[in-house]
């Protein structure tokens, strides 16, 4: 890219401020668990026997399905770094896998700006999605968290790129570190994964992210 950006984390602090990611993420689930645990005794049947009213039952499912969700990602991780994973190369259309990924989000940021250009790339379609996703919530997260993230996306010579910016510039430089969120180093090791990379800008109640995803490979071409 010919746009100048603060410098990336060396990969100790990168690997550092993930961990601390997930620690502090696994921590939310761990504790609705606990909730629902004790207030399962407080309706303990005579024999001691645990008692889940459907709500309770309800929250319990969805704790364990985020532990297994965040379980599935560290693992990922792990066998993208040693390198024990297949990636699938495309091809993928970038204005398929951005709406996607607004649909994976729900609208919780949702995305606004002007449509992707026409064009594809040996991306790994499914993971490109997550990591969209994944990005733009950690834009709305490091910005000013207004539930909306801006969407910029431009063709340049062997490369795409997709920026998500949340908030006004202004303010001194932040670093990137664990209260990103797990979703944007991870995000950020699955776009490196596809032979891309990331890059952050990060101010006080400002953010934005760019992915640059590489056009040349088998199944990749550029349109208008």
């Amino acid at each position: 890219m010919t746009e100048e950006w603060p410098p990336e984390p060396d990969a100790e602090t990168l690997r550092r401020e993930t961990m601390g990611a997930f620690a502090h993420e696994i921590r939310t689930p761990l504790t609705s668990i606990r909730m629902v645990m004790e207030l399962a005794k407080r309706s303990a049947d005579a024999d001691g026997g645990l008692r889940l009213d459907r709500e309770l039952a309800e929250m319990l499912a969805a704790s364990v399905d985020d532990l297994q969700q965040l379980a599935d990602d560290l693992q990922e991780m792990s066998r993208l770094e040693r390198g024990k994973l297949a990636l699938a190369p495309g091809p993928c259309d970038l204005a398929a896998a951005v709406s996607a990924a607004g649909e994976l989000l729900g609208g919780s940021p949702a995305i606004e700006g002007e449509a992707p250009p026409a064009v594809e790339g040996p991306w790994d379609a499914g993971r490109l999605v997550r990591a969209l996703a994944g990005l733009a919530r950690s834009a709305n997260r490091m910005g000013d968290g207004s539930g909306t993230v801006r969407l910029t996306c431009r063709v340049e010579p062997g490369q795409a790129v997709v920026e998500f910016a949340s908030g006004r510039p202004g303010g001194e430089e932040r670093p990137i570190a664990a209260d990103a969120g797990f979703a944007f180093f991870r995000a950020r090791q699955l776009v490196v994964a596809m032979g891309g990379s990331v890059h952050c800008e990060r101010r006080d109640r400002f953010a934005r992210v760019a992915a640059v995803l590489p056009l040349g490979g088998p199944g990749g071409r550029g349109g208008g």
